[in-house]
């Protein structure tokens, strides 16, 4: 950001909240409005003739921006996965995280970039297996009504007809259930590496 300045250099709370705001755009809407509610509060009890104190308690904006990400990524991987649209803000959240560290070690780089693999191998997986799941329930209806097509030809045609469009749509239905449980144990997989690389990151910073 070009015209970042710097912790308590001239810097009101509008200022601050501006760039603070810019920092946390791509977080989750809920998350970027919980984190936005929580400092305009911490600003309204410092008070105005402590506002510049409390800028300098918090550090730049980046930085508190970062520490925020960092946070809500490791108390997300505390809680278990309960929907595929709350998991992927949590891997969302936690790449974010881990792309905001310094990649001053090249480990943690290459550890960062063997997760982001992983999950985007995996989920091309988990979404060809849903794909694939729901042509076999679409087509499933599909079969028996063309089953009634040759209903006064061959009632064998028929009953087969019948029976592979039911067959298809159990399978496919099995399938898109299977589906939906891979991805909240693949989700809270995922979210407790990227928890492990974050605390270790933190250990090493505080160690320093």
């Amino acid at each position: 950001m070009a015209a970042m300045l710097q912790k308590g250099e001239t810097m009101n709370k509008q200022e601050y909240m501006k760039q603070l705001k810019q920092c946390l755009r791509r977080l989750p809407k809920e998350d970027f409005e919980r984190a936005v509610e929580y400092y305009e509060e911490y600003f309204a009890d410092a008070g105005s003739e402590n506002e510049a104190k409390a800028i300098e308690d918090l550090g730049s904006p980046k930085e508190a921006a970062d520490q925020i990400i960092c946070d809500l990524a490791l108390n997300y991987s505390k809680e278990p996965v309960k929907d595929v649209r709350r998991g992927m803000n949590a891997i969302w959240v936690a790449l974010l995280a881990l792309f905001a560290m310094p990649v001053a070690v090249p480990l943690l780089f290459a550890g960062r970039l063997l997760v982001l693999s992983m999950v985007v191998v995996v989920w091309s997986l988990l979404l060809s297996m849903l794909l694939m799941a729901a042509c076999m329930v679409f087509v499933g209806p599909v079969t028996i009504l063309a089953a009634f097509t040759v209903l006064f030809k061959s009632v064998s045609v028929f009953l087969s007809c019948i029976g592979l469009g039911l067959m298809s749509m159990g399978i496919g239905a099995a399938l898109m259930y299977a589906s939906w449980l891979l991805c909240k144990k693949f989700m809270g997989w995922t979210l407790r590496r990227m928890a492990g690389i974050l605390q270790d990151r933190k250990a090493e910073k505080k160690n320093a």
